[in-house]
């Protein structure tokens, strides 16, 4: 892909977000805001009162025994101020929902701000209710936690996207594969505080976990496997549901990490098929009892992998599982 769409991208997101770009939107970050199991609620969003809308979020919520770790992002979620009967910010997601014999259970985050949106300075977070509603996630929107403390920040700082890499380690005695976007575990693997891994030189370019994006760009998720059940391995998924998934399908065996270690492009479920300027990536599994996968840029290293055993998984004829950003051109 040509660095001109590449640019044409990353202009038309932090176009769509930076606040200034009309004097009506302003930008709020979550500020201490505590559910009541001790969890938080982290991130921003921005408001445009001209339109009474919410333009860009990312909000990223802690998990507990009832909610996995998630990031609230235009790709996966809505985003929308409910005017009636109480004035509140809703973030709603069907792709993180709780599926149930009627389909799914939407996953919805509240926050009743106690003065209008647009205001200046610190809004608190209304944490009493007003007429049955609540500041609460909830899953449409029972059962719920509530929100019972925390306020709304409103600041000048910019909603864009910011672009890292996932860099690729191996470890030949146990023949895993680990990728990680995170700089503290990247310094650790290679000034040999884990040891035995090594880079491979392979790496994928995403987006950073703070970033504000558009659809199709999603959170990923990671799980590690556990050594109790004879695992020692990381597994990533950008698709909300595949996450929730692996939490209930065999959640004795991987426990979550994070609902959000980086973010990247989601392709189209049936066709595979990327965005714009979207570099397919492929994801294999070592079909194995030890469990490890792979994910590569590559078709030729896909290639290798399945000739070593390993199978193909992912979205459409040609098994695509995400869709990163092209390396940088000179």
């Amino acid at each position: 892909m040509s660095a001109k769409h590449v640019r044409s991208w990353l202009c038309a997101m932090a176009f769509a977000v930076a606040p200034g770009v009309e004097a009506a939107t302003h930008f709020y970050q979550l500020q201490g805001v505590v559910f009541d199991d001790g969890t938080q609620a982290t991130g921003a969003f921005v408001y445009d009162d001209a339109a009474n809308a919410i333009v860009a979020w990312n909000i990223e919520v802690r998990g507990n025994g009832t909610f996995l770790p998630f990031a609230y992002l235009p790709g996966d979620s809505a985003g929308y101020v409910q005017p009636s009967p109480v004035s509140m910010v809703v973030f709603s997601s069907e792709e993180a929902g709780l599926p149930n014999e009627g389909g799914v259970a939407q996953r919805q985050l509240r926050i009743i701000p106690s003065l209008p949106l647009g205001s200046p300075g610190l809004i608190p977070v209304d944490t009493v209710g007003v007429g049955g509603w609540t500041s609460a996630e909830c899953y449409n929107c029972f059962p719920e936690r509530q929100i019972v403390a925390g306020a709304l920040l409103h600041t000048s700082s910019p909603a864009f996207a910011f672009l890292g890499e996932a860099v690729e380690f191996y470890h030949a005695g146990f023949d895993h594969y680990f990728l990680t976007a995170n700089g503290d575990e990247i310094l650790a693997l290679d000034t040999g505080y884990f040891t035995g891994w090594a880079r491979t030189g392979e790496k994928i370019r995403v987006f950073e976990a703070g970033s504000f994006n558009e659809a199709p760009v999603r959170p990923v998720c990671r799980y590690y496997g556990l050594p109790s059940a004879g695992l020692d391995s990381h597994f990533y998924s950008a698709d909300p549901a595949e996450c929730f998934r692996v939490n209930r399908d065999y959640g004795t065996e991987w426990q979550i990490e994070s609902g959000n270690v980086f973010q990247i492009a989601l392709p189209d479920k049936t066709t595979g098929d990327c965005p714009i300027a979207g570099v397919p990536v492929y994801r294999v599994f070592n079909h194995r009892s030890d469990a490890n996968h792979r994910y590569t840029m590559k078709t030729a290293i896909r290639t290798q992998m399945e000739l070593a055993g390993w199978i193909r998984e992912g979205y459409g004829p040609d098994a695509v599982i995400m869709c990163a950003m092209p390396p940088p051109q000179d």
